[in-house]
């Protein structure tokens, strides 16, 4: 059953929880294929090996680099980035650990408020 509040419907909890765990599917999802990009391009350091060219190139690091930026002081201190500047990139697992922590914060918001559903 959707609310009404203040002229805007709010999503059921259901529909909520749902969402939650496709988002976090999503960025798992995201993660495993920047992943075995970036393992297909290893062989091919001087980038002779262009499999999915440069648009499907940014349409995979663009969100990496939008999810890793919030981690990049934890992973500073971890040694995890590459480069230093403003161009710095954060290493393979990095990114793994990143795409990790975006995982488990979507599934335990979705837990969270699964269990508030059931406690009403």
């Amino acid at each position: 059953m959707k609310k009404v509040i203040a002229g805007v419907f709010t999503p059921s909890n259901q529909s909520l929880v749902r969402g939650l765990r496709f988002c976090a599917t999503t960025v798992a999802l995201q993660g495993v294929i920047l992943g075995l990009l970036l393992a297909a391009q290893s062989p091919f350091p001087d980038g002779s090996s262009d499999l999915f060219g440069e648009g499907g190139f940014f349409v995979l690091t663009l969100p990496a680099l939008f999810l890793t930026s919030p981690f990049y002081p934890i992973l500073w201190y971890l040694g995890l980035m590459d480069s230093p500047g403003w161009l710095a990139w954060p290493k393979p697992l990095g990114i793994a650990i990143a795409y990790m922590m975006w995982v488990v914060v979507l599934l335990g918001l979705a837990q969270v408020v699964q269990r508030e559903r059931l406690k009403k």
